[in-house]
């Protein structure tokens, strides 16, 4: 049995299954035409057609207006994000299901790392993706 991102994002859309590299380019591609309040995206790697909750979640969050985005990766081990080469004095939020879901001033990355995340998670199956270089936090 293989592993699939489970990605949560709008209150009409059932989650989507991601299996290959271009899944994951697809899907970020849609999420950044989605407008302001669907601005950002949870995923899970879950074994498919398990009902096994996983232990870990993928927060990213992308935005056309700027081209970039942001990631937070929560598991066992805590809490990480990708820091990016500078804050944003506005603050850093995308809309989750309408929300505002926050992430450090200094989280905004190029839309290419947010895509080598969200596949990182599903190649780890769920485990913090290597290559990336996370900063913990709260």
């Amino acid at each position: 049995m293989g592993y699939v991102l489970d990605v949560a994002y709008r209150h009409d859309q059932e989650p989507k299954h991601l299996r290959t590299r271009e899944d994951v380019d697809a899907f970020v591609d849609e999420l950044a035409t989605l407008g302001p309040a669907y601005s950002a995206a949870t995923a899970y790697a879950v074994k498919e057609n398990s009902d096994e909750l996983p232990g870990h979640e993928l927060l990213i969050g992308v935005s056309t207006r700027t081209g970039l985005g942001a990631v937070r990766y929560s598991g066992e081990g805590g809490t990480y994000y990708l820091r990016g080469e500078r804050a944003n004095p506005e603050g850093v939020s995308f809309g989750y299901f309408g929300t505002a879901a926050e992430f450090p001033v200094d989280a905004e990355v190029p839309l290419t790392l947010v895509r080598e995340a969200l596949w990182g998670l599903l190649a780890s199956r769920g485990d913090r993706p290597d290559g990336l270089s996370w900063t913990e936090t709260d």
